[in-house]
């Protein structure tokens, strides 16, 4: 199995090095690592060479998706492994990526699980809001998508492709573009990510819920996903669905005391989404959520 790892990288001095790391740690190891430090204003693209990566840098910023696209151009495995600058992966993620890859040809790209690697306040409440679909031992399946914050593509079921240059929607857009060729997403149990974020004050939560719910609206208004009802009938919000499902998730998980101790928190989270949804509503989708051909 010959795999490229790609880590896009805004910013993340303090935590690159890190993913960098586990990326070469793998008990089958990456043909390359690739950084691509996108415009950052720290010494990202320094603590990343340092650990051993090949770095590219954007000399202007192109977010997330761009960043993963100039990482793609500079490739050369059959897999593509796309690891976030603030995760570290379990060292056997390629390995047993290559295993599900292996087992049948259908499946395009795959997963796993992700664990929390900042215990703390907020911590846990960036991790249950934004990730307790993850969480745990969720049986081993297809899934309608998956997250990119450590998972790995065939080559070949993304030729063509590229993702939106975005921060927000961009996986999900790639995601349903492979799925729209026929391509399987495959959710792993065995594979663990552990994610070391940066967002650990108040602010920092508030915003990415903003921006979270910002793209609940793009996504279900463009593309067929779960929860696409809410740009019919906004005012559901206020029901706070997603809540309702993230404590379900969280109560089969084991997680009961969190879901009372941090109530509170994730009620504040919930009004920062519908913030954001509405927000996006009265705003429009960007037109760049749409681009996701390659140029050709």
């Amino acid at each position: 199995m010959s795999t490229s790892v790609i880590i896009p990288c805004r910013n993340g001095a303090h935590t690159v090095g890190a993913a960098v790391r586990s990326a070469f740690g793998q008990t089958e190891p990456p043909v390359e690592v690739i950084v691509v430090d996108d415009a950052s204003e720290d010494d990202s693209a320094d603590v990343a060479a340092a650990a051993g990566a090949r770095v590219i840098r954007n000399e202007t910023r192109r977010n997330a998706g761009g960043s993963r696209n100039a990482g793609i151009a500079a490739t050369r495995g059959d897999f593509l492994a796309f690891l976030d600058a603030d995760a570290v992966a379990a060292p056997d993620w390629l390995a047993r990526a290559r295993e599900v890859l292996a087992s049948d040809p259908r499946i395009a790209a795959v997963g796993g699980q992700i664990a929390n690697g900042r215990p703390s306040l907020y911590g846990k409440l960036d991790y249950y809001m934004n990730h307790s679909e993850w969480i745990g031992s969720s049986p081993a399946g297809e899934k309608s998508n998956v997250p990119t914050m450590a998972i790995v593509y065939r080559r070949s079921a993304i030729e063509g492709l590229r993702f939106p240059e975005s921060n927000s929607g961009e996986d999900t857009a790639f995601a349903l573009a492979v799925t729209r060729r026929g391509g399987k997403l495959w959710f792993e149990p065995r594979i663990s990510v552990s994610h070391h974020h940066e967002r650990l004050d108040w602010s920092s939560y508030w915003e990415k819920q903003v921006a979270c719910g910002r793209t609940i609206y793009w996504t279900r208004k463009t593309f067929d996903r779960p929860g696409q009802f809410l740009v019919r009938f906004p005012f559901l919000l206020f029901l706070f669905p997603h809540l309702w499902l993230m404590l379900l998730r969280m109560l089969r998980r084991g997680r009961l005391f969190d879901s009372v101790a941090l109530l509170p928190w994730f009620v504040a989270g919930e009004l920062a989404r519908v913030r954001g949804f509405f927000a996006a509503r009265r705003d429009g989708v960007p037109p760049a959520l749409y681009a996701t051909e390659a140029e050709r």
